[in-house]
């Protein structure tokens, strides 16, 4: 009896162990949602240097990010709430004009991207 009650407690030992192990795993999400915002002229030349503005109403006022593209017309943002953002682009040596555009960013750890054309 002694040796059944044994086996059966080591058994739940290392059933326990297991299940600890495999609950705490060094695995973490990524809780940010990235965005990539593409900036075009009217050619479909990317736009270098380009202000982008990403904004969103909520409960509490808007939430908004900017950054400024790269040699390739992009920029990255790394947001950290979920949410469908509004997607401003403008160059100061483009007066006037203006392009516009959405990208959904709800899905944490994933990357949304959306292009925009400056006309």
């Amino acid at each position: 009896m002694k040796t059944s009650t044994l086996k059966f407690f080591s058994f739940f030992c290392m059933i326990l162990i297991i299940a600890a192990g495999v609950g705490t795993s060094s695995c973490k999400k990524d809780k940010i949602c990235h965005g990539i915002v593409h900036v075009y002229d009217s050619a479909g030349i990317a736009v270098y240097n380009a202000t982008v503005l990403l904004s969103a109403p909520t409960v509490h006022g808007d939430v908004t990010y900017t950054g400024t593209t790269d040699p390739t017309g992009q920029v990255l943002f790394e947001v950290k709430l979920p949410a469908i953002f509004d997607v401003t682009a403008t160059k100061a040596t483009y007066p006037g004009k203006t392009g516009v555009g959405i990208i959904r960013l709800d899905e944490e750890g994933k990357t949304g991207e959306v292009n925009v054309n400056i006309k």
